[in-house]
């Protein structure tokens, strides 16, 4: 297997072109979010496969030369070329591969004198002539038999006015997560956090709150009102929502709900991989993760920015943070970076912070009444189980925590209070664990956690 980065359009032209007229294999490329793998023999292109699946065309070669044009527009990112694909359907053409360069670089050339009037190539027209009328530019050349001369043609007739871009579209692989800023870097003295949340919850919400403030930030991430998740993980989140830490602002970010799951397990995910660039080939995980068409999370982190992609049914959806989340399409970066790779989605984290919580009041009641024994098995407890330690009289999880180890965490606090409930009586019990939650009563209810959760029957139920 060869592979490698590209970081110009002449890189592109280069492998094309320099591929040995022996060679018979796959060559696999991605630029930016646009993908596609051609099938080569003798120097000629036999079959190809790209991502972009949407679009209807009845002639193979016109449509590829399309694509290769798009690559050719602002080229970066990777290639490799072996002998096997894991693609099945794949398109059955005949073209040399230095015709479809050729083709492909003049097509560019042409669009590039067409882009002032239609903005971008991702565009639907509506005319009276029926061969341009409610079709894309991709839809368009991949229907002619020369693309060049179609394009020319189309250029004219815009400029006549007798065709015109009736909408911008997604086609293709060009793909967005859809964020949207609603608020933007508001200033806590002007918006309560907990009101704020309340009124999302109350909207059916979807997307995620950024509360921004000196040394670490903090996202809350909810869908159709609901909150699933919050980073980071600490127990102490629950005191961040009522006590004013220095000057906070808070940013309400739109999100679309086919991808707030995913896009928060890069926050509150268990990463598969967590690694320095220099143990791993972006290029080789980014073509593999799309040519099988998984759905997984990469997430670079380059100094304080990170740069966060999406893998889903062989496309490729990217965001970027700087100042504030955009759109963002670079795929190469310079070393160091670090890599974090999310295969498995399980985003939820809210429940087991609340446990946390319960277990960190049960502490204090014990102390409360002295029950020194109780004390004792519950150090042994919390020693015993690798993801819990103690820290400046906080319970607190080292790590996110698998459905099974909320459980197991659940259950400790119930075994527990049921030792506390044989020294101090039920009655006295549920009145004191009331009493230590009753200043988290307000976010306990955005939380959609009832009041009744923290009662024993009710626990009992949750297991």
């Amino acid at each position: 297997m060869i592979s490698g980065t590209i970081k110009n359009p002449q890189d592109l032209v280069e492998i094309l072109s320099g591929i040995p007229k022996t060679k018979k294999g796959y060559l696999s490329i991605l630029c930016r979010t646009d993908f596609a793998i051609l099938e080569i023999e003798k120097n000629k292109v036999k079959a190809f496969y790209t991502n972009y699946d949407e679009v209807d065309f009845k002639n193979p070669v016109s449509f590829l030369t399309f694509i290769l044009s798009e690559m050719l527009r602002d080229t970066q990112g990777y290639f490799s070329f072996e002998e096997k694909t894991a693609i099945e359907e794949m398109t059955p053409v005949d073209v040399e591969v230095e015709t479809l360069l050729i083709q492909s670089t003049i097509l560019r050339k042409e669009i590039d004198t067409i882009l002032p009037q239609i903005i971008t190539t991702n565009v639907k027209f509506s005319s009276e002539i029926e061969e341009f009328n409610d079709k894309t530019l991709a839809e368009i050349l991949g229907n002619s038999d020369e693309p060049i001369e179609t394009l020319r043609k189309l250029k004219k007739l815009i400029g006549e006015e007798k065709v015109k871009v009736s909408e911008i579209k997604e086609v293709g692989s060009l793909q967005e997560i859809g964020l949207d800023y609603i608020l933007e870097r508001v200033e806590s003295k002007k918006v309560n956090l907990l009101k704020l949340l309340e009124s999302l919850k109350n909207s059916d919400f979807t997307g995620f709150v950024e509360i921004e403030e000196e040394g670490e930030n903090t996202y809350v991430f909810l869908k159709n009102g609901k909150i699933f998740g919050v980073y980071p993980a600490k127990v102490e989140i629950f005191d961040k929502f009522f006590y004013t830490f220095g000057n906070l602002r808070a940013s309400i970010v739109k999100l679309k709900e086919e991808f707030i799951e995913t896009f928060a397990q890069s926050f509150i995910g268990r990463p598969s991989i967590f690694s320095e660039d220099k143990y791993i080939s972006l290029g080789k995980l980014f073509l593999s993760l799309i040519s099988l068409k998984e759905e997984a999370i990469v997430k670079i982190v380059k100094g304080k920015e990170s740069y966060i992609f999406v893998f889903r049914d062989g496309k490729l959806f990217s965001a970027k943070k700087t100042k504030r989340w955009e759109e963002n399409w670079d795929v190469l970066f310079n070393s160091p970076v670090y890599l974090f790779f999310f295969k498995d989605i399980y985003t939820t984290n809210v429940n087991y912070l609340f446990y946390l919580l319960l277990l960190n009041k049960l502490k204090g009641i014990i102390r409360k009444y002295n029950l020194q024994e109780i004390f004792n098995e519950l150090l042994l407890e919390i020693a015993s189980l690798p993801f819990l330690y103690i820290e400046n009289e906080l319970i607190k999880s080292n790590r996110i925590l698998t459905k099974k180890e909320e459980s197991i965490l659940l259950k400790v606090f119930v075994e527990i209070s049921d030792k506390v409930i044989e020294k101090i009586g039920k009655e006295k019990f549920e009145e004191d664990l009331e009493n230590e939650l009753s200043a988290y009563k307000d976010i306990l209810k955005v939380l959609d956690f009832r009041e009744e959760i923290y009662k024993r029957e009710e626990i009992f139920d949750n297991l």
